[in-house]
């Protein structure tokens, strides 16, 4: 009777409507059963409880469906009445291409544990291929189904397409109509008035709606700095100047972020004793390292004994925060103290990188001897050009290692791995350290192991002993059921660090050495409150030299690191002057020991996106503002005028990153003429040293 009361034109589109969603639909419904009850690990509360979440998923897909249909499936229909083989050509090519675009934003979010989004623009095709690379072990086995099953649905309901169309056309469609709008309309009601958890929400969205949207709003994103006049570019630089806290430049208009580098501010040295000559630096970055899971205050309890034996004879800031969610951005931060910059950061600015001032550049010109030791790719995310541009010429990454007959890597057949293990990374380290050894030294080292797929060496053994572990720690079975192998890869990259330590003790150069030991990035595997855990790191600076050790509740950042190292080191450099002036965004490591911080950090994602910025003990992150907590907990407040002016900061940080990315104006002239950018090739660098 509905068909019947249709006008005779709208039958035909409405019946190639009703075709391309009988196409996508079941193929859609199987990612998605694979995607709640196979691989998602979240711990529900009842099997109710996964239910409502499997239906607010469909609602989400359908929400999907109904706009895809509504721009392309109306496009394909009108093609129906000019030219069926044309229509029925783009309705498969369309479903497959759209079929993919489901899979591939699954897959990756199953393994990422981040939404895809229009950074994949940015990518390489290198690089894509690496990321891709990584899964294809899995593939063969656990998502063989999931690829299989979705792509035979799709070729079942071509074949029997017409079939199914003539069934539903026969029944009376007005009550099933009806009989839907009452089930959408009840799982809206239910998403509206059920809160979910920040983990909830982003399981339920829809990944390829999330993609597209993200890419029409980047392309259609206006450029502020473009059309600011000279007035409101010079307001927008003294109300960030003055958020930061930074005094009046004279720079500071064509240099926004240069200012006078204080010596005195933040300084390290009173927990010192006076180093005989230079002092050597070690700086470790460790992979996926948060402070939810490691330290005496962890929030899911330490599952690192051996970090917490070092946290203990250091100077520690529990909490500190990874001004990025992705390991270039601690290479960024941590050494350069550099802005956000914008799409992918600053490393992947490639040829447009500006002058700017670093760790690496003022140790290395004044004597230091340098390396950087990676089990994994160094060219990945441009880790290996920035440090070659700041004159680290040791490079040793598994290229290196490969190809010049130094190790293999050992793995288990069709497993993919993105690199050496960290234990036979330590062992490389201290073997290359044998070979080249120079004091005084700047050595970078980098874990791994703390990364998806987590298919570290002697995995049953770990797994052993997690579940020894968790024990007597609360929902400790749960955590041990869902996240076994990312608890393993933990308690074997805690051991790494212990057996590098215990090693650096048996050499002579360890009383004349610092360490920096902090987290990149939390790995986002365990259960997180809210997206503030994801950027929850440890930072620990230790050395035998130490006066004494002190743990600070401060809010910092990896952007306070190169500030209070090189005040602390500044005294032992006499080849080459410090700036007067600096771009960093940091102030230093505060020692205040008030769970505060005391100067703004802003927080961004791995695409570029600035989506957050902390205040004293004020945090505005995705257009909500907070009041931090013990151990970076977080509860909503009302925002208000705060929320106002936190909005504004980050709008005037953003111009600003977008003025030095175009400009390249960060470091002053006379600064770039001592320590200028070396040259680095983005596109896979010249290996020999």
């Amino acid at each position: 009777m509905f068909m019947k009361m249709l006008p005779t034109k709208l039958k035909p589109i409405l019946n190639a409507l009703t075709e391309q969603a009988i196409i996508l639909f079941p193929s859609i419904l199987i990612i998605k059963f694979f995607d709640l009850f196979i691989f998602e690990k979240e711990p529900f509360k009842t099997d109710g409880e996964m239910l409502r979440i499997f239906a607010i998923i469909v609602y989400k897909e359908l929400i999907f469906i109904v706009i895809y249909l509504l721009t392309m499936g109306l496009l394909l229909s009108f093609i129906k009445l000019i030219s069926r083989p044309v229509y029925w050509f783009l309705t498969i090519l369309s479903s497959l291409l759209l079929l993919f675009v489901y899979l591939v934003t699954s897959q990756y979010y199953h393994t990422a544990y981040l939404i895809l989004d229009h950074v994949i623009l940015f990518f390489t095709l290198d690089e894509l291929l690496e990321i891709a690379a990584s899964e294809t072990g899995r593939l063969a086995n656990q998502y063989f189904w999931y690829y299989f099953l979705p792509i035979l649905a799709l070729v079942l309901a071509l074949i029997f397409n017409k079939a199914i169309i003539t069934k539903i056309i026969s029944l009376k469609i007005t009550k099933a109509i009806f009989a839907i709008l009452l089930v959408v309309l009840g799982v809206n009601f239910m998403t509206k008035n059920d809160k979910l958890t920040e983990k909830q929400k982003t399981i339920v969205t829809s990944k390829p709606k999330y993609i597209f949207s993200s890419i029409i709003s980047h392309l259609g994103e206006k450029n502020e700095l473009e059309n600011l006049n000279e007035k409101e570019f010079f307001t927008t630089v003294s109300e960030l100047r003055n958020f930061m806290g930074w005094k009046a430049s004279a720079h500071q208009i064509e240099y926004p972020f240069a200012r006078k580098f204080e010596n005195e501010e933040n300084n390290l040295s009173e927990y010192f004793n006076t180093f005989d000559q230079a002092p050597n630096v070690v700086m470790v970055f460790c992979e996926g390292l948060s402070s939810t899971f490691s330290g005496p205050n962890a929030v899911l309890e330490s599952l690192t004994p051996y970090l917490d034996e070092l946290y203990a004879k250091s100077l520690y800031w529990p909490n500190t925060i990874s001004n990025t969610d992705r390991t270039h951005g601690v290479f960024a931060n941590a050494l350069s103290s550099l802005p956000h910059g914008s799409v992918r950061g600053m490393l992947n600015l490639k040829s447009t990188f500006p002058q700017h001032l670093s760790i690496p550049k003022l140790l290395i010109s004044n004597g230091y001897s340098s390396s950087f030791t990676y089990g994994g790719w160094g060219y990945f995310d441009n880790f290996e050009p920035y440090l070659r541009m700041n004159y680290v010429k040791s490079i040793r990454d598994k290229v290196v290692i490969i190809e010049k007959d130094i190790a293999q890597i050992e793995k288990k057949e069709d497993e993919f791995s993105w690199g050496f293990h960290d234990k036979k990374m330590v062992d490389l380290y201290f073997k290359f350290k044998d070979t080249s050894y120079n004091e005084p030294f700047l050595d970078i080292f980098i874990t791994l192991s703390l990364h998806s797929p987590f298919n570290i060496p002697e995995e049953d053994r770990y797994r052993a002993i997690a579940k020894e572990r968790l024990k007597n720690i609360k929902n400790g079975e749960m955590l041990y059921e869902n996240y076994k192998e990312v608890i393993a890869a933990i308690i074997y990259q805690d051991e790494a660090l212990g057996n590098f330590m215990e090693e650096y003790k048996k050499r002579p150069e360890y009383e004349n050495t610092i360490f920096v030991f902090v987290g990149d990035h939390n790995v986002n595997t365990l259960p997180l409150r809210s997206e503030l855990d994801s950027h929850f790191v440890p930072l620990a600076i230790f050395s035998p030299n130490l006066k004494k050790n002190k743990t600070f509740k401060d809010i910092v950042a990896h952007t306070d690191i190169p500030h209070s190292l090189t005040t602390l080191i500044s005294p032992y450099l006499n080849q080459k002057e410090i700036p007067q002036h600096t771009h960093w965004v940091g102030n230093g490591l505060s020692t205040k020991d008030i769970l505060s911080a005391s100067q703004p950090k802003f927080i961004g994602r791995f695409n570029g996106d600035v989506i957050g910025v902390i205040q004293n003990d004020t945090l505005l992150m995705n257009d909500k503002v907070y009041k931090i907590g013990q151990k970076l907990s977080i509860s909503e407040i009302n925002g208000g005028d705060r929320k106002t002016y936190f909005d504004k900061q980050i709008r005037n940080y953003k111009i600003l990153n977008q003025y030095v990315v175009d400009s390249l104006k960060l470091m002053l002239p006379e600064d770039t003429l001592t320590y200028p950018n070396a040259e680095a090739k983005f596109f896979f660098p010249d290996y020999d040293e």
